[in-house]
């Protein structure tokens, strides 16, 4: 039998959602065998992962919220839900018109996601004054945590909008909750990236792979 030696490296840059909940397992197998290399992956933020295309710095991305360049080519990948996270049970579908009742966590206004959300609930006719109160924090994995271990309150619910896919296991052991905003689901696309000048021959099997997806 050959022994196949991996001695190029492949660099793949995701966002929080796919590095942690979608790459691992079969997906990140399926790549390893195309490429017969080493997947060095590095997981950050939209801005960063775009930023490293530019500079060549990695050779595919993968991000939660369209963050372009004029370099930078965007192929739509597949769906995601977000919904609302909570450390009570509330009812699985919420109507606009309560929001005012629940304590939102949410990122920094500059976030790829706070603005992602702002336009959704533009869209819905909803605004961040119309929550209960505010508080800005810096990441997901922060506002998953800091709705976990928030005093739980019936009254006023401390609430964040999150991936779906972020909280599976912790709503599986009911650790958290998921609800909807009745009627108005909100569904966004991740997106592969890739810089207009990069080798095609390097990542067009990989695309493919991905293309090829379904989760």
């Amino acid at each position: 039998m050959k022994t196949i030696l991996k001695t190029e490296s492949f660099r793949l840059g995701t966002t929080y959602i796919v590095g942690s909940y979608i790459l691992p397992g079969k997906l990140n197998e399926n790549i390893n065998t195309i490429t017969q290399s080493i997947i060095n992956v590095s997981i950050s933020n939209c801005i960063d992962v775009i930023a490293k295309l530019q500079t060549k710095e990695l050779d595919l991305g993968i991000i939660e919220t369209p963050t372009f360049h004029k370099d930078i080519i965007a192929k739509e990948w597949i769906e995601d839900e977000m919904v609302i996270c909570s450390n009570i049970e509330l009812d699985s579908f919420i109507d606009k018109k309560e929001l005012h009742r629940y304590k939102l966590i949410c990122q920094k206004e500059s976030s790829p996601i706070n603005k992602l959300i702002h336009r959704f609930f533009q869209k819905i006719d909803v605004s961040h004054r119309d929550f209960y109160s505010i508080s800005k924090i810096d990441n997901t994995t922060a506002s998953i945590q800091s709705v976990r271990w928030s005093k739980p309150n019936p009254e006023h619910p401390t609430i964040t909008i999150v991936s779906s896919r972020a909280i599976e296991d912790e709503v599986k052991y009911r650790r958290l909750f998921m609800s909807r905003i009745k009627d108005y689901p909100m569904i966004r696309n991740f997106y592969i990236v890739y810089h207009k000048d990069v080798d095609m021959k390097k990542i067009e099997n990989i695309i493919k792979e991905l293309m090829n997806y379904s989760s």
